[in-house]
């Protein structure tokens, strides 16, 4: 497939609106982050990428530049190594379970925060690659405290056994 081909393809995608990525600081960070392990190589699905670290401000929901130009030949080469099936190196993200709303009910969801290769996570997202190769550090988020009753009576009796 040649690259003007790609450029067709690139410009239908970008006519689509696009929202912003989010932010590891604002949406990890800010819940406390309570613990972070080493979680090796795995495959990732790139659906779950959502977001960047030290990035998010510079790139939409699809992962291209918001402003300036939003697709250089940094990409096209990125794309073209893709659909060439060239393995390329595996990206670098963090990986977090958050509280989100599903369904009116809330669920702790997987999602992925890239540090670095952002250029090859924009063009497998653009391409329809469904999983990507990544070297994963995983956050564990502080749980939320939700107040409980309060006891007038004075503190809560030692539930050890005598």
């Amino acid at each position: 497939m040649g690259s003007g081909s790609i450029w067709q393809r690139v410009v239908r995608f970008f006519a689509r609106p696009h929202g912003d990525v989010k932010s590891f600081e604002q949406e990890v960070e800010a819940a406390g982050v309570a613990g972070r392990a080493d979680g090796g190589m795995r495959i990732i699905p790139a659906a779950k990428i959502v977001g960047s670290v030290g990035r998010a401000q510079n790139l939409r929901s699809d992962f291209f530049y918001k402003t300036g130009k939003a697709i250089t030949g940094r990409f096209v080469r990125i794309g073209q190594a893709m659909q060439a099936g060239t393995i390329l190196p595996p990206i670098e993200v963090y990986k977090a379970k958050l509280p989100r709303k599903q369904a009116g009910e809330e669920k702790a969801v997987t999602e992925y925060y890239v540090v670095d290769g952002h250029h090859r996570v924009a063009m497998a997202k653009k391409l329809g690659q469904d999983y990507l190769d990544a070297h994963v550090v995983e956050h564990r988020v502080a749980a939320p405290t939700k107040p409980g009753p309060k006891d007038a009576a004075g503190p809560a009796p030692d539930p050890r056994p005598e």
